[in-house]
């Protein structure tokens, strides 16, 4: 839907307006696009800000705990030439209990991130 809007200074412009509200697309931008995009969308940049620093820092010490475990599990296969085990064997008997929570922790931001974006979505819409 094209709507015309005439600026301050007159000069009237053709501008396209969303029809898709707040309350659905924020959600579904912290779902599926990355978690606290939806709270930018809904104009609250430092809780927006925060929860993308969040999964960053999350993502970060996530992947660089799984390469420490790969590598280590690797260099289990090159200690001798007896330990013929394939790499999911070996993985098996290392600790992923930090990998574990790290997700839990991301999934609890994430599924955070989505509810608020439509709580503040919605209070937006009523306003």
């Amino acid at each position: 839907m094209w709507t015309r809007l005439t600026l301050i200074d007159n000069n009237p412009r053709l501008i396209y307006k969303n029809p898709m509200k707040k309350y659905i697309l924020a959600p579904l931008c912290s779902a599926f696009i990355v978690p606290g995009l939806g709270q930018i969308i809904n104009q609250s940049l430092k809780k927006g800000l925060f929860i993308l620093s969040v999964v960053f820092f999350l993502f970060v010490v996530g992947t660089m705990k799984l390469f420490f475990i790969l590598q280590s599990a690797i260099a289990d296969a090159n200690a001798g030439w007896f330990n013929t085990a394939p790499i999911g064997e070996r993985l098996q008997g290392k600790d992923l209990t930090v990998l574990w929570l790290l997700l839990g922790l991301f999934a609890l931001v994430w599924v955070y991130s989505i509810l608020d974006a439509f709580w503040v979505g919605k209070e937006l819409e009523r306003q």
